[in-house]
């Protein structure tokens, strides 16, 4: 008989061990249970500048930047965007100018955008925007739309999604956009653009130099072309027709601009004698190819100094085959680093730091793997290339940011299943984010970090003590010597990604180096109470000691004590026979739900994010699976944790195990069928949502009965657990 409190247990006694390698901590920036951290830049100070979105109370959007000392204490703080709540922003990229002032740049929808001294005001769709603030974030210095000054065809919309700086300030962007008539400049490399039709819908990429101080268009062009390598063969591929984005851009101190994507193009501008000239998009239907590009612009934007695909190895049978550069930088010697993801194929060189595609699914002809590469300063030949790990859901694809120290040495980070990463033992393996610095010749990994999903992989800059990482939920993984332990992170036990926000009685999962004792420990029960120490380890929420589940070498499983729901926000601190540990200040909310799932796999183009299966009892007792599914209509039990606080009335003990101590919630609970994302509301029947019998308090048991049809011959249905205003993340059930 399948028990599911012993499923629990499995879930929660997870632990990865490896010896602790660089020292890191992890801390959270306030950016709500809706915000997501977007870039990262670093000042002359070593104060670091984080931009990220917002939902204010009111439900309005906004950009917000907030400003840290090298250890992460906030310093400032400024929001701003426009009022109306269906306005987005996607802010793409952050730098600082000579002056200290921080640049923004990325995109927009917002009409009511906050415009100061603009180039351009006139923008009808989507556009670009870039924002320069004073050093103190008290001060829009300047801001501007990037984008067509008039709407030919209805669709113009304008991305940007990268940007530099050279030694002056003038500011570099480049993106994609679907405009006929963006503006260029005369004697531009490409003045003409997407050619749409009512059969093509075209878009290009584009560069852009603005002046320091925004006043002028130094130039800007096109980079694109509207042939296509599968124009006409199947509907779903005309959409594409002549494609191309831009995703990275770096300067050299000349002025020359390099650029990174990708593209559906097989006609895109390139140069005679670089790695690839011709796109060699010659796999037939129903296979797809999406090759990438690097092109380099000479200074003023009127020529290519060179541009090439990059491409792979044709193999057999080869399916929606995709390549994309994502991230890009010069070294001193005028050589071009480029990071991001590749199908099989990749064209590595002898000697390289991962060889062979990464991870079990090689066979899988769709799955993906992180590259870096190093091309020489005329584009002819790689001086190496190499797959990087490989990416699972949930996690960034690839290597999504690189930069170069001054001995050439590599940092970037990415997501990757960390089994998959060539990292020496030194490093820990807790996540799949990384940050890793690689020899100048890529030969080796000198050092790094791994932690879960959300704590890095946005945005990464060089420090005093070696490297700050962005994660999107707001995480900030600094390099600081001197620590006893290394901390990557807490995250609801059966959350999918770091998080700052706790509620009482969740089940967290702390991740580090040498956070607990290096025999791993299950948890001690004493008179129906579960232990709040294992092996001189504890874990302090504003001092109160929390009962401990589990504690290993780079894992710690603990229960969030009731009485932090007095608090709005807690600091954390890991008490370890080594020293203490200072962990992050954490928001108190009413809960933070989510329900236990199977491990996410491996990431494949061809296949949507799936919602994880969840760790779920049919109506007979049995474990769902693909292979003995629940049929529609009847009632299956899942497990859960973050429900927060408990109803009136109920006295509860923190770690207790006791069946008479039932954990019944103060807020309502919904079971959703389908994703509210996508507008799934209708909330299904809950039988039962309480304390799982024999569990610690904070382990919910929720049985809801499914809906009595599933649509179209889908084998998996979809739900969010909401309780009270907090919804998790989706979870599927196997049904017949």
């Amino acid at each position: 008989m399948y028990n599911p409190a012993r499923a629990i247990v499995l879930c929660l006694s997870l632990a990865l061990s490896a010896v602790a390698g660089d020292q890191f901590v992890a801390r959270y920036l306030p950016i709500g249970t809706s915000g997501a951290a977007a870039s990262l830049a670093e000042d002359s100070s070593g104060n670091l500048f984080v931009v990220s979105t917002v939902v204010e109370p009111t439900g309005v959007p906004q950009i917000r930047v907030t400003k840290t000392a090298s250890q992460g204490n906030i310093l400032a703080s400024f929001d701003f965007g426009g009022a109306e709540v269906y306005d987005s922003y996607t802010p793409s990229a952050a730098a600082i100018d000579p002056q200290g002032n921080l640049v923004i740049a990325g995109s927009t929808n917002a009409l009511d955008f906050p415009l100061v001294s603009p180039l351009m005001s006139l923008v009808l769709d989507e556009a670009g925007f870039i924002v320069k603030l004073n050093p103190q974030l008290t001060q829009i210095l300047y801001s501007t739309f990037i984008g067509p000054q008039q709407i030919i065809p209805a669709d113009s919309a304008t991305y940007i999604n990268a940007m530099a700086l050279d030694a002056v300030g003038n500011i570099y962007v480049t993106g994609v956009t679907a405009s006929e008539v963006f503006p260029t400049t005369p004697g531009a490399f490409q003045t003409g653009g997407p050619d749409e039709n009512e059969f093509t819908y075209p878009m290009f990429a584009f560069v852009s130099e603005i002046s320091a101080d925004g006043s002028k268009l130094l130039y800007s062009t096109y980079y694109g072309s509207n042939s296509t390598n599968c124009l006409g063969v199947y509907t779903y591929c005309i959409d594409a027709t002549g494609v191309t984005v831009a995703n990275a851009i770096a300067v050299d101190s000349t002025g020359a601009a390099v650029i990174g994507g990708y593209t559906v193009s097989n006609g895109l501008p390139t140069t005679a004698g670089t790695i690839a000239p011709q796109c060699t998009c010659s796999y037939e239907p129903p296979n797809s190819y999406q090759p990438g590009f690097v092109a380099k612009f000479a200074p003023g934007g009127q020529k290519l100094d060179w541009a090439t695909y990059v491409v792979l190895t044709p193999l057999s049978g080869e399916i929606a085959a995709n390549i994309s550069i994502n991230a890009v930088a010069f070294d001193s010697g005028g050589n071009v680093i480029v990071g991001g993801n590749t199908a099989n194929g990749f064209p590595v060189t002898q000697g390289a730091l991962e060889a062979t595609f990464p991870g079990a699914s090689a066979s899988a002809l769709s799955a993906t793997a992180g590259l870096v590469a190093k091309i020489d300063s005329s584009g002819s030949s790689y001086v190496f290339a190499t797959y990087l790990g490989q990416p699972v859901y949930g996690s960034p694809v690839g290597v999504t940011q690189l930069l170069l120290d001054s001995q050439n040495n590599i940092w970037l980070t990415g997501g990757s299943a960390s089994s998959s990463l060539p990292f020496p033992s030194s490093i820990p393996l807790i996540g799949s984010t990384y940050t890793a610095e690689l020899s100048a010749d890529g030969s080796s990994v000198l050092g790094g970090f791994t932690a879960p999903a959300g704590a890095m992989g946005q945005g990464i800059a060089l420090t005093a003590t070696g490297s700050a990482t962005l994660g999107s939920t707001g995480s900030l993984v600094l390099n600081v010597p001197n620590q006893p332990a290394s901390f990557g992170g807490i995250q609801n036990s059966a959350g999918l990604h770091v998080s700052a926000n706790i509620a009482p009685y969740e089940l967290v999962s702390l991740f580090g180096a040498g956070i607990g004792p290096a025999t791993p420990m299950g948890a001690q029960v004493e008179d129906g109470i579960v232990t709040s120490s294992l092996g001189g380890v504890q874990v302090l929420f504003d001092k109160t000691a929390a009962p401990l589940l589990y504690a290993g070498p780079n894992q710690i499983n603990a229960v969030v004590p009731g009485d932090v729901g007095t608090e709005t926000s807690v600091t954390l601190d890991i008490i370890t026979p080594n020293g203490d540990l200072t962990g992050p200040t954490l928001s108190v909310v009413p809960s933070e739900p989510e329900v236990f799932q199977y491990a996410p796999g491996v990431f494949q183009y061809d296949e949507p994010l799936p919602s994880g299966a969840a760790v779920a009892l049919n109506q007979d007792g049995s474990l769902n699976s693909a292979s003995n599914p629940a049929t529609v209509g009847t009632i299956v039990a899942v497990w859960a944790t973050g429900g927060g606080v408990a109803a009136p009335g109920v006295s509860l003990q923190d770690g207790s195990t006791l069946n008479t101590n039932e954990y019944a919630l103060l807020q309502p609970v919904s079971v959703l069928n389908g994703l509210v994302s996508n507008g799934g509301s209708e909330s299904l029947q809950v039988l039962y949502a309480q304390n799982g019998p024999g569990l610690v308090i904070g382990a919910l048991q929720i049985n809801f009965q499914l809906p009595s049809e599933k649509l179209y011959g889908a084998n998996q249905l979809t739900f969010q657990l909401q309780v009270g205003s907090a919804i998790s993340s989706p979870f599927s059930i196997y049904v017949q």
